[in-house]
């Protein structure tokens, strides 16, 4: 399942460009892509912006930062 970072602004055909793919879970690992650094920015160093990010999977399912955290935790992240 691949997983999408909108921001304020950000339409859904957005989602298609490298910076908006936060990565792909699969058999219960997460594989980051340039979303997820780019995410990772946000929470560090532009807190603010946290409540306007959207989190798309591919079928369009929404989930807030929160939901999808909390999914991350039980998956092992595979590093680069």
């Amino acid at each position: 399942m691949t997983y999408y970072l909108l921001l304020e602004g950000d339409t859904e055909e957005d989602a298609l460009y490298d910076t908006n793919i936060l990565g792909e879970e699969s058999f219960g690992t997460f594989y980051p892509s340039v979303g997820f650094m780019m995410l990772s920015r946000i929470i560090n160093d532009k807190p603010e912006l946290l409540e306007t990010i959207q989190i798309l999977d591919e079928h369009k399912n929404s989930y807030t930062l929160t939901n999808f955290l909390d999914k991350l935790e039980l998956w092992k992240i595979k590093k680069a």
